[in-house]
């Protein structure tokens, strides 16, 4: 019986070109400790080893990635090879799942990581490949990242709000069936930082029914100054 607590880091780094900006997620990793790690919007169009540990601690030294188009996007997963052995990798535009064995009991378990389109135009793209991914997954599922989609007008502290496009996410989210986890600490995951800011709720976590049924006491909270979602169980 798995009896260790597993945590999932995720955080939208808005690049990793700079040196200073690979220090201070080092050492939140090191600071916080995760089992998994799951950054979206790398900017990286390549990841050598060398770049990896500037920004991975030893701990994590076992990732994978999708590189970034010109100067945007880029998606990067790692997790603690001491605690599971990886036995998949699927990538798509859009996401990044990865399917683990946990060394303690055996136990599958799978991890998408995302990072969705901000153009309106792609968005249905993203959920497409989101619904086609998931009839590839068996087993417990986690989904975390950034989706730059809302699901209700309370997600968002703006005058602007499409609901045909939190309509279009809240049926992929019920044909799924995905579960989502709720964030504990805090309304929203992105500011403009403008005088008068645009607040939105961008960052979320989301299980399917196996995932809930193993690992019941998932829950998600947020590293406020450096806006990170963690999600334990």
């Amino acid at each position: 019986m798995l009896t260790k607590t597993l945590s999932f880091f995720s955080w939208n780094v808005r690049g990793l070109g700079q040196a200073s900006r690979c220090e201070d997620v080092l050492s939140e990793l090191l600071s916080s400790r995760p089992s998994f790690v799951a950054l979206q919007e790398t900017k990286l169009q390549h990841t050598s080893a060398l770049k990896a540990k500037t920004f991975l601690p030893k701990r994590l030294s076992s990732w994978d990635t999708i590189n970034s188009t010109s100067a945007s996007g880029g998606i990067l997963s790692a997790w603690d090879n001491n605690l599971c052995s990886c036995t998949l990798s699927h990538k798509c535009r859009y996401s990044l799942t990865t399917t683990f064995t946990l060394t303690a009991d055996g136990s599958l378990l799978s991890l998408t990581n995302v990072y969705a389109p901000t153009k309106h135009d792609e968005k249905r793209v993203f959920l497409s490949e989101m619904a086609n991914v998931a009839d590839t997954i068996s087993g417990p599922w986690i989904v975390i990242g950034d989706f730059n989609l809302v699901r209700d007008s309370s997600d968002k502290k703006s005058p602007s709000f499409d609901a045909s496009e939190a309509a279009l996410f809240n049926d992929l989210i019920n044909n799924i069936g995905w579960i989502e986890i709720p964030l504990s600490d805090r309304s929203y995951t992105w500011s403009n930082k403008q005088a008068c800011p645009t607040l939105v709720r961008l960052d979320r976590c989301f299980v399917n029914d196996a995932w809930d049924a193993l690992f019941p006491n998932t829950s998600l909270s947020s590293l406020t100054a450096l806006h990170l979602t963690m999600s334990r169980f």
